[in-house]
């Protein structure tokens, strides 16, 4: 827990130029870090692939936390590829490129067998989350601004669609049950982030879920039941 604290908070938060949460790693929410170290120790994850890097601080969170772990992430703008790239040049574990974020996601779990993912590729006009998620065939998935139900945590909507259980219904092979964080919990750090706090779903695809099922601060979804409430 102490390397996590380090590495979170010594993470400049390049993204407070644009981003409504001001930037920081994982929107600067370390009970989403904390999950993570989790995850990657849990299920002894071989890579991390993030989507949607921007100007790279969750990029160079994970590659200076996790040193020996590949480290991906992409954009689609070119400008911010080239930015991060530069931020992380010092990590040898780290990789960016200005690519189609279900492209990377494809190439990174054809050559891993558990990778931890975190798709946080929600700008613009284009949603590439749904063709993400159909690019995974194994790994563990942190889905970033998902609706959990609770009024504190944002969530991200393109149209009619909410970045929710409907859409994971809308997966050509629906999860049974997802994971979410349960808003009370007691985490042994607390989250400093005063403005927009993003929701997390979490999936386990192609592994047991055991880890998930038994973490103290996550709460199951049954899947049916959340899209016909």
């Amino acid at each position: 827990m102490d390397t996590t604290l380090c590495a979170f908070y010594r993470t400049a938060r390049a993204g407070a130029v644009r981003l409504s949460d001001d930037g920081g790693p994982f929107g600067f929410d370390i009970t989403v870090a904390l999950l993570a170290d989790d995850l990657v120790t849990g299920y002894d994850c071989d890579a991390l692939v993030e989507t949607g890097c921007h100007l790279g601080d969750t990029t160079d969170y994970l590659a200076r936390r996790y040193p020996e772990l590949p480290v991906y992430s992409c954009d689609i703008d070119p400008s911010y590829a080239a930015f991060t790239r530069r931020r992380v040049a010092k990590h040898r574990n780290a990789r960016v490129e200005p690519v189609d974020s279900a492209a990377l996601v494809n190439s990174a779990a054809a050559i891993h067998h558990r990778p931890l993912f975190f798709l946080d590729a929600h700008w613009g006009p284009d949603w590439p989350l749904a063709r993400e998620l159909e690019a995974i065939a194994a790994g563990i998935v942190l889905i970033h601004d998902f609706d959990i139900g609770h009024p504190r945590f944002s969530y991200d909507a393109y149209g009619d669609l909410v970045c929710g259980p409907n859409m994971l219904a809308a997966m050509s092979r629906p999860p049974e049950r997802y994971f979410v964080p349960d808003p009370e919990a007691d985490w042994p750090l607390p989250c400093l982030q005063t403005r927009r706090r993003a929701g997390v779903g979490i999936l386990a695809v192609g592994l047991d879920s055991g880890p998930l099922d038994t973490h103290p601060h996550l709460i199951t979804r049954h899947l049916e039941m959340a899209v016909t409430r």
